[in-house]
């Protein structure tokens, strides 16, 4: 972890200490006085729903040196007021960002960011020190708490950016200053704040708009926005495509293992998506000038995190969880991916809502339903509000249920040893209660 003087810290966001000043130096930034450690600076910051000042005593009681506040009137630890705490905290991601020598890469897209920044880390870590987002931490706080726990001798950062609404990439990109821009899948994610498709593709497309013109940009070929996106850099571009004609081409030669300028790549998890987001991975390292070998073994230590593609088992029935978060985009190619696994038993789809579609949430749960009718799965499940309109007419069985805890039922009686179930869902729909109610006696 860095360590921050306490006088670059004051730099950084223009304001003096009072209280005193921190005499030891700060190890760490802290917006959670749960996960905070002896030694972090606490950044109290007011939400909807709470606002963190509320939880000073508690963050100077767990250790913290120092605080970032907007409120006067704390007079017993050491505090940098600022008029925005927010604000405050991209002021020192933004100072910090200043002092690093690595090779930065920002991603962006409306699916799979997670996976490519996690391959990309798992590739670039085969090469040298590499730091890159936890979790999904890629919105206006996320994104700097992120930075600001970069190792300053790291020689890569991997830094996922995320929106919800017009103008967040631009001002993140800003922020992050990458020397590299990856772009994933662009769908209807987040399509309640957004126009057109379009629209959300040209939003993406900001983070190009910060990649200098000594930088690198990798694209997918085979998209329909590649010539839109191409048009909002001065950077070089990099292609990749599967099965098509790009810079660098992927190709089908075993089950598996993608095949790119003659040498094969063990994929890590099956389906296509799978492939896409890989040679974005693979392209970035040849680029960097990793041997094929060097990115192979990168790639072998790529990890999901929780809830993504996360297999487990209870009393012989195969759950694969990837109820973290969910879009018409994702939806399309998990389901398929499952549908087509080889194998023995059947197959179950627990399905939820997609949220944040806005105006056309009821025509994409509608398309969803037409979707799982064609896949030949063995039983669907639809949970929650939003999953009422998802409808399946051909799938047999095919329920609908308001509570995870009758879907979990519905599954007990309906499977057996060696069959599959796959959980898909939003987040906020809390799918992976199925799983926790289904290991239940």
């Amino acid at each position: 972890m860095p360590q921050f003087r306490a006088g670059e810290l004051s730099q950084w966001v223009s304001r003096l200490w009072k209280n005193g000043i921190p005499e030891v130096p700060i190890s760490g930034i802290s917006n959670d006085t749960r996960t905070l450690r002896p030694g972090d600076l606490y950044v109290a910051i007011r939400g909807e729903n709470f606002d963190g000042h509320e939880f000073l005593p508690q963050a100077f009681e767990r250790g913290a040196v120092g605080a970032l506040v907007s409120e006067p009137g704390w007079t017993r630890d050491p505090v940098l007021q600022v008029s925005d705490t927010v604000k405050g905290l991209q002021d020192m991601a933004h100072g910090y960002r200043k002092k690093w020598i690595g090779t930065v890469v920002g991603v962006t897209g409306s699916v799979g960011k997670t996976m490519v920044k996690e391959m990309c880390a798992a590739v670039l870590s085969a090469r040298g020190k590499t730091h890159a987002t936890a979790g999904n931490l890629n919105n206006h706080i996320g994104l700097p708490l992120s930075m600001m726990s970069t190792p300053q001798d790291a020689r890569y950062g991997v830094f996922e950016i995320g929106m919800n609404r017009p103008g967040e990439i631009g001002a993140l990109a800003y922020l992050l200053q990458p020397k590299i821009g990856i772009v994933t899948d662009i769908g209807v994610a987040h399509m309640g704040n957004f126009r057109s498709l379009e629209e959300i593709a040209r939003e993406k497309a900001r983070l190009l708009e910060r990649i200098p013109s000594n930088g690198l940009v990798i694209l997918d070929r085979d998209s329909e926005w590649i010539d839109l996106l191409r048009r909002h850099t001065c950077a070089s571009v990099i292609t990749f495509s599967l099965e098509g004609v790009a810079d660098y081409v992927g190709k089908r030669t075993a089950p598996g293992v993608l095949e790119i300028n003659g040498f094969g790549y063990a994929m890590p998890l099956p389906g296509e998506h799978v492939m896409r987001n890989a040679l974005r991975a693979i392209a970035l390292g040849l680029e960097l000038g990793m041997p094929p070998v060097e990115v192979a073994e990168g790639l072998r230590r790529f990890k999901l995190p929780p809830m993504r593609w996360e297999e487990s088992e209870v009393r012989g029935i195969r759950f694969i969880n990837d109820a973290y978060n969910a879009n018409p985009l994702s939806m399309q190619a998990n389901l398929r991916t499952f549908a087509h696994l080889s194998g023995g038993g059947k197959k179950w789809a627990v399905v939820g809502g997609m949220r944040e579609l806005g105006n056309i949430s009821e025509e994409e749960h509608a398309k969803l339903g037409r979707l799982l009718d064609g896949l030949g799965l063995d039983g669907v499940v639809a949970v929650g509000e939003l999953g009422q309109m998802i409808v399946c007419k051909e799938a047999t069985p095919f329920f609908q249920t308001l509570e995870t805890a009758e879907a979990a039922q519905i599954l007990k009686e309906h499977l057996e040893p060696g069959d599959r179930v796959l959980l898909k869902a939003s987040r906020g729909e809390r799918l992976e209660e199925v799983l926790e109610f289904f290991k239940e006696p």
